[in-house]
């Protein structure tokens, strides 16, 4: 497989009311869906007033809390206002083909009605406001913009959970799931649709009740609620978890970089995957074109696997079948105790333990956190990276990493692109700080972080969102098409 460029990214922030803080759990065999801990997603009670004071959990990715940290996050709650921004994702790609765009969009979930906001780039009508460029960047948005309807013109609030991919996008209310966007490859649940048929306003995808959501690359996973995992889209290299002989030809101009071959096998139905339910699934993430779940504090990972995207010795032969990754490559012990999980669109994935960051797969630029000369990809999870024990977020998009620190500051590493944020303009395979706006101090009280192809975004405690990097496609949500090295607030939140 050549290198595409293809990148999507999600960080999710989950907060609940204070009455509801202390989340009672059950052991997957004796629920009627999977079990659902404090893991990458979040929960609004049914029974929670909108007026009572949130509690934002530090981030999706943050660790199980104890009951002394109930207690702080309750007295935090109690001294300051709610959190109004509740998720933050980040959707990126880019394309040798400037026809096709690069995708840049970023999207939160904000306000009391929690509603989607959405800005960047909107070539493909991943940004949900009805509108698309059709391959242009004519309809591009460089601030905050509410997603006010769905696609039947009843109102779109209530958001659970963000997920998006390169040129399209998906959210979860309830157990249903929406998505908007391209449909090239049938990443929509629907047959693949000519060029620039997109879908303007979020759709909703029927006989599909899911937990969890996944847009990555040009497919989309889900996480059913009777503990199966489903996917669509995109299938050419078993990222579907399934034998792909039979599945129909696609034509899209996003597969022109895989083998010089624009036809490529797609599926537009829901279909589950071969292998069995992974017990105590708790999320997933689509990467360019493989896929992983975390279940039971373990990683498992199927589809390609060209640069050690599965987290096993070897690398070449994609995998129809969940493989689960290990730490060593001689001992093949599992990677265990993992909290959290992120991959998005990338030919990499993090993982989150107590003792810090671990990474697997291509490293091309030092998105593993180790030198890219001396170990250009890896097939195993290896040692936690310096300086992120107690890290409460991480983030991914392809050749850049990122993490929220225990003292709620940014570090990235990896390709630079102007997303590092520390003011530069090279790659570092060491962690570098995310400064300040206009490069003061360092960018703090963070709970989480999204970074994208070539910007990110972090969601701030206060819930303000903050970004750096370039903004050609409004990016930055600053209001402006300026490129920044160091971070700007978004503009026209609630």
């Amino acid at each position: 497989m050549s290198r595409h460029r293809l990148r999507a990214g999600r960080v999710l922030v989950m907060v609940v009311a204070p009455a509801a803080v202390l989340a009672v759990t059950c052991a997957f065999a004796g629920c009627e869906e999977p079990e659902r801990d404090s893991g990458p997603r979040f929960n609004f009670p049914v029974d929670a007033p909108e007026e009572d004071a949130l509690v934002a959990e530090v981030d999706a990715f943050s660790p199980p809390r104890d009951a002394s940290v109930d207690r702080a996050l309750e007295a935090e709650a109690e001294a300051g206002p709610p959190l109004l921004v509740r998720a933050l994702a980040t959707g990126s790609a880019e394309h040798p083909d400037p026809l096709v765009g690069n995708g840049d969009h970023t999207c939160v979930v904000a306000g009391p009605t929690r509603s989607p906001y959405c800005w960047g780039a909107n070539d493909h009508g991943q940004l949900g406001n009805g509108k698309t460029g059709a391959g242009t960047f004519a309809e591009d948005v460089a601030t905050a913009t509410k997603i006010a309807l769905d696609e039947t013109g009843l109102p779109f609030d209530g958001v659970e959970e963000l997920s998006l991919a390169a040129w399209h996008s998906c959210a979860r209310k309830g157990d249903v799931l929406f998505c908007w966007g391209e449909r090239f490859t049938g990443a929509q649940a629907e047959p693949p649709a000519a060029l620039n048929a997109d879908r303007t306003a979020p759709r909703a995808i029927g006989n599909f009740d899911i937990s969890r959501a996944a847009a990555g690359g040009p497919h989309t996973c889900g996480l059913k609620t009777s503990g199966k995992i489903a996917c669509f889209g995109h299938s050419a290299f078993n990222e579907l978890g399934r034998p792909n002989a039979m599945d129909p030809v696609c034509t899209a101009p996003i597969f022109y970089d895989y083998h010089a071959n624009p036809n490529h096998p797609c599926v537009g139905t829901l279909l589950e995957v071969s292998f069995a339910a992974l017990p105590k699934t708790t999320s997933l993430v689509a990467g360019e074109v493989h896929s992983c779940a975390l279940a039971d504090g373990r990683v498992h990972c199927w589809g390609a696997n060209t640069s050690g995207e599965l987290g096993r010795p070897g690398t070449g032969t994609a995998e129809l079948n969940a493989q689960i990754v290990v730490t060593d490559p001689g001992l093949l012990t599992p990677l265990d105790g993992v909290s959290r999980l992120a991959n998005d669109g990338a030919k990499h994935t993090c993982a989150l333990r107590a003792n810090g960051v671990v990474c697997w797969g291509l490293n091309d630029v030092g998105q593993l956190g180790v030198d890219p000369v001396a170990l250009p990809l890896r097939g195993f999870a290896g040692a936690p990276i310096a300086g992120t024990a107690g890290a409460s977020s991480i983030g991914v998009a392809e050749r850049v990493s990122c993490a929220v620190k225990s003292d709620d500051t940014v570090v990235c590493w990896g390709a630079d692109l102007a997303a590092l944020g520390d003011g530069g303009t090279g790659s570092s395979f060491t962690p570098v700080a995310v400064r300040g706006p206009g490069g003061v101090g360092l960018l703090g009280n963070v709970a989480a972080v999204a970074p994208g192809a070539r910007h990110a975004c972090a969601l701030k405690k206060d819930g303000t969102v903050w970004c750096w990097g370039k903004n050609d496609r409004g990016q930055l949500g600053d209001g402006t098409k300026v490129d920044s090295a160091y971070p700007v607030k978004v503009t026209n939140l609630p």
